[in-house]
């Protein structure tokens, strides 16, 4: 998880398509218990890509969104 005091958030989507199923596997390999607010980074290169959960859609699964951490 990324240190969410210190940074700022902005949204950066890819607006791709692709295995809607495979990517949301793959995050909740990464973070099996999201909070909201939470950052997660999915990158092994220190890359300040990540995705922030907004919440969670009636099913229980987390509504994720890409973004850049902009260090102050």
């Amino acid at each position: 998880m990324i240190n969410q005091v210190e940074n700022n958030w902005h949204a950066k989507p890819l607006n791709r398509t692709g295995n809607l199923n495979a990517w949301k596997q793959k995050m909740n390999g990464v973070c099996p218990e999201p909070r909201v607010g939470q950052i997660v980074s999915i990158n092994s290169n220190g890359s300040e890509i990540g995705y922030k959960v907004l919440g969670f859609n009636r099913y229980g699964e987390a509504i994720w969104q890409r973004g850049v951490v902009v260090k102050h």
